[in-house]
């Protein structure tokens, strides 16, 4: 029976006992009363009593998904992890299996389902592979329209309890403060942070534009406390530029297709310009900041310096199935690369032959990573700058039927030289921190000084 039709019968029973309920009603007030027991049984006032009455007890209509069907999903969930985990030996030292029926009989909505999945996702302790329910996406829409915005602050919990800043958004309040990645946070807004979940640390990171928020940290090795205000993160704008010295400035905030599409137009603009190549005898790419995003897209910045060599190399798991590819930039064929007001300077040959540097910092992560690794590892640019994030993974992601989204990781990557750089950062050729607090950009003008003097 459709919900329609489910509808209708039940409208038309009701109907049948209001009839019934107001004829009783008339029976009684229009007739004498009479001293005999009645002959009748009294109708009951109640409509489930009647409906029981008439049709026997009452059944329960069902309004959400079945047991059968939570448990459904929170199996095919454990299936598609098992079969796609890019380490499966982290399945078999977690114990992977004892979650396949560890909620037999247990899930009775569609909130123990999600506290279900996300307790068997977490197990793995992998940031990457994580489940976000239905509700949990509706309370970030819900922030995001009511201006709750984060400070920008990434943090992870160390063995010894300590609450280190793994990661500062470009753009945010946090990431244009004295703070760096690393430092130790110790409370906020004079709360200590000791004891509190990740999560917890998260929300408290939280506020509404304009509110203003105490942070204390240890800097040289003492307790200090900042103010910042909470404000929605700007990531900043592609740039292409010639510098002071002949240098080409070029930066790209993230490897999004909005900003690798300006970046492209950028740099276009200036390629255009009577006497461009001769305007540059250096470039610097300044990937600070960059969070990464599509591989394809880091793939394409590679190819816009390089001419010839290995990308990187990626294992990729599907069941028993391992995958290992190498991405590999070829020259140009001899038709290949040439210049012409029509083609982008990414797709040809312009600044494959001059001296390049990149900037980067703990907050340079993935694809920006990608295009550093492949880089410096084909000798063709210096590094400048700090410890890079250390993400040398990619994931995967769907949307459950129950509304909730899963991602998994399924591939790692590797330089060229197959190293990965996944959880420890890529080292820099030239360290240089930026001092806290200053108003001179001293890692770009050390990337300027080791391309014109090579020191």
């Amino acid at each position: 029976m459709t919900k329609n039709k489910k509808n209708t019968s039940m409208v038309a029973v009701l109907a049948l006992f209001v009839a019934l309920a107001c004829n009783v009603h008339a029976q009684t007030t229009t007739q004498p009363a009479q001293p005999a027991t009645p002959t009748v049984t009294q109708s009951p006032t109640n409509p489930e009593d009647f409906i029981r009455l008439m049709f026997g007890p009452v059944i329960q209509i069902q309004t959400g998904p079945s047991q059968e069907d939570l448990e459904g999903l929170y199996h095919t969930v454990w299936q598609r992890i098992g079969a796609r985990y890019y380490k499966p030996e982290a399945l078999v030292k977690s114990d992977w299996g004892k979650w396949e029926h560890a909620y037999d009989g247990k899930l009775l909505s569609e909130a123990d389902l999600d506290s279900a999945i996300k307790a068997m996702v977490g197990s793995l302790a992998d940031p990457w592979t994580k489940y976000t329910s239905r509700a949990d996406m509706k309370a970030a829409v819900s922030k995001d329209s009511q201006d709750i915005v984060s400070l920008g602050i990434n943090t992870r919990i160390n063995p010894d309890s300590a609450v280190v800043i793994s990661f500062l958004d470009f753009g945010s309040p946090a990431y244009n403060s004295a703070l760096r990645t690393g430092d130790v946070l110790k409370a906020v807004d004079g709360k200590p942070l000791t004891g509190m979940t990740a999560e917890a640390i998260d929300e408290l990171l939280t506020g509404k534009v304009g509110k203003e928020m105490a942070i204390t940290y240890v800097r040289d090795n003492a307790d200090a406390t900042i103010k910042l205000v909470f404000a929605k993160h700007f990531e900043g704008n592609s740039e292409a530029t010639v510098l002071p010295g002949k240098v080409l400035y070029l930066r790209l905030p993230a490897f999004s297709q909005s900003a690798y599409t300006a970046f492209e137009k950028a740099v276009n603009e200036l390629k255009n310009k009577p006497g461009f190549e001769d305007s540059f005898s250096n470039i610097v790419l300044d990937l600070r900041g960059n969070p990464g995003g599509d591989v394809d897209l880091a793939i394409h910045m590679v190819e816009t310096f390089l001419s010839d060599g290995v990308a990187f190399h990626q294992e990729q798991r599907n069941g028993r199935i391992i995958d290992i590819t190498t991405k590999r930039i070829r020259p140009f064929l001899p038709f290949q690369g040439k210049d012409g007001s029509d083609v982008s300077v990414c797709q040809t040959a312009l600044l494959h032959g001059k001296p390049l540097a990149i900037l980067v910092n703990g907050s340079s992560a993935s694809s920006a990573e990608i295009v550093t690794a492949a880089l410096s590892g084909n000798k063709r640019a210096t590094v400048v700058g700090t410890r890079t994030f250390g993400k040398a993974v990619a994931w995967t992601g769907q949307r459950l039927p129950n509304g909730g989204f899963l991602s998994i990781t399924i591939s790692g990557l590797k330089a060229p030289d197959g190293e990965s750089w996944h959880g420890t950062g890529l080292k820099p050729t030239v360290e240089v921190e930026q001092p806290r607090d200053a108003t001179v950009d001293y890692q770009l003008l050390k990337a300027i000084e080791v391309l014109t003097k090579g020191k």
